[in-house]
């Protein structure tokens, strides 16, 4: 099956991250584009790596179009990242809207499927990358929680992302370490995924960049899928928490472990629950 990776066209950073993927991967350009979606405006073929590159009409927060393209096993979007910090950054993460509300794209209540094996290669190939291109005492290499459309994919989906302003969305620099990071993590993810090389983790509580599940990440050899922060668990019912707890787990593959980071007792409480019944291993931090 074809990995799938989106953008939108008139994004600065997503083109560039695009446009080093053609380069190393030496991607064709499909001109037919032989496709109903009409946001579709670009489709390269990567022949040698079984890689389809879409750009878009709309922004990525808003491609629930991917599903028309079924033939994926899994959809990477490669995208600018946006923060008032303007903090530079290179991040990863899984859509979502584990909450009531949607503010950037698809539906409140709906989580799609999380890829935590690729994404773990993916930040770690971020770190690699960054260090070789001399990013790493510039950017921040990090995870972000789940939040954002799209949010009824019926397939793992993944971000990776170039923040936090114009000036490091047209850094040719980070969109090369990000290209580079994209394809070893596809080969890696592809020879390697069943070698149980992670623990593949469920992250509740904590910040919106995940320091410590990041830390984890490369300290704990943790794979993460979806990861629920402390701004929506404090937001939530404690039956809307264990919908969302059920959801974050049952939509991160293979999921052996959760870590909780501090949170009132009674939240920690539903969520050490739904893990009980599935029989993972419970980290408190």
């Amino acid at each position: 099956m074809d990995t799938i990776i989106a953008y939108y066209v008139d994004d600065p950073a997503g083109r560039g991250i695009i446009k080093y993927i053609i380069d190393f991967a030496k991607c064709l350009e499909d001109s037919t584009l032989n496709s109903n979606t009409k946001e579709l405006k670009e489709r390269y073929i990567c022949r040698n790596d079984n890689i389809s590159l879409l750009g878009f009409s709309i922004d990525v927060i808003y491609l629930e179009v991917l599903n028309n393209f079924s033939s994926a096993e899994y959809y990477l979007i490669v995208s600018r990242h946006s923060a008032k910090s303007g903090k530079p950054s290179l991040t990863t993460h899984t859509p979502g809207n584990p909450w009531g509300r949607s503010d950037f794209g698809g539906r409140p209540w709906e989580i799609p499927p999380s890829n935590p094996i690729l994404m773990w290669y993916i930040i770690k190939g971020l770190n690699k990358y960054s260090i070789e291109f001399g990013l790493e005492n510039k950017y921040e290499v990090c995870y972000e929680v789940t939040h954002h459309g799209p949010t009824s994919i019926n397939k793992p989906v993944t971000f990776v992302e170039l923040g936090s302003s114009e000036k490091e969305w047209t850094n040719t620099n980070a969109q090369e370490a990000i290209a580079m990071a994209i394809l070893e993590a596809i080969k890696e993810f592809r020879t390697r995924r069943t070698e149980n090389e992670c623990m593949i983790s469920v992250g509740f509580g904590g910040s919106h960049y995940a320091p410590i599940f990041t830390k984890r990440a490369f300290e704990e050899n943790e794979c993460y899928g979806h990861m629920i922060p402390n701004y929506v668990i404090k937001e939530l019912k404690l039956e809307e928490l264990k919908f969302i707890a059920r959801k974050a787990i049952e939509l991160t593959p293979g999921s052996k472990r959760i870590v909780i980071e501090k949170m009132r007792k009674e939240m920690r409480e539903i969520i050490e629950e739904e893990a009980d019944r599935r029989n993972l291993e419970i980290v408190r931090y």
